[in-house]
């Protein structure tokens, strides 16, 4: 029985969207396609293992300050965010069956709080990247999460120690290459609507369901009703 399930935010919950860390660079006028783009070196960096999750981070920052990114431009591309369809009642059925329900995202958490609104109350925790903004509403810095890539599995890892759990009674419902490490865990793997080669991988994700346009159709494979 599952007990739990952990969400990425970007493309699972989210209506096939980019991802908000690119539509941000993009938004402040930077190159997002270019192979020696700041953003493309910089993301290359970090899977190469050149630059700490953290460094990634504040070169990031320096982009973001040097555009003056703002809390008000924040909320704004939140507006733009549209969740998948059947989301609301989704979530609801999933609460109706004492199922904790978690984002883990590489996403930012003031984002995703404020696109979620008034739904944000049906999750009982939002791990993602932090931004801090200084007295005029500007950011000043981003403090990388925990729980990226490898730290998928790790907040699973931690998870399952804390509440004295099997990773088998938890779920992970992902898309993207930044998911496929949630596996590590020992989890029950889910990637819908697919943005990563590793779909396949039968390691790596149990089940791959290539096209979901609601994602209630996802219900039959995490509530058992026998």
């Amino acid at each position: 029985m599952i007990k739990a399930i952990i969400f990425d935010f970007d493309g699972t919950l989210t209506h096939l969207q980019e991802n908000t860390w690119k539509k941000i660079w993009k938004d402040l006028g930077y190159d997002t396609t270019s192979e020696d783009s700041a953003y493309k070196t910089q993301m290359r960096d970090y899977l190469n293992n050149t630059i700490s999750y953290q460094d990634w981070c504040d070169q990031t920052c320096i982009y973001y300050k040097k555009s003056k990114f703002s809390l008000q431009h924040l909320k704004d591309i939140a507006k733009t965010v549209v969740f998948i369809d059947g989301f609301e009642d989704f979530i609801d059925t999933l609460k109706k069956e004492n199922i904790s329900l978690h984002i883990v995202s590489g996403n930012f958490v003031e984002l995703i709080t404020s696109a979620l609104g008034e739904k944000a109350k049906y999750f009982d925790s939002i791990n993602a990247n932090t931004l801090v903004f200084d007295n005029e509403g500007i950011i000043s810095q981003i403090i990388g999460t925990k729980y990226d890539y490898e730290g998928k599995a790790k907040f699973i890892e931690e998870y399952c120690s804390k509440y004295n759990i099997l990773p088998s009674e938890i779920c992970f419902v992902g898309n993207g290459d930044n998911d496929q490490w949630a596996h590590l865990s020992g989890c029950k793997t889910i990637c819908i609507n697919p943005d990563t080669d590793t779909s396949s991988n039968k390691t790596m994700w149990h089940i791959c369901l290539d096209k979901i346009d609601n994602i209630n159709d996802l219900l039959p494979y995490i509530i058992d009703k026998k």
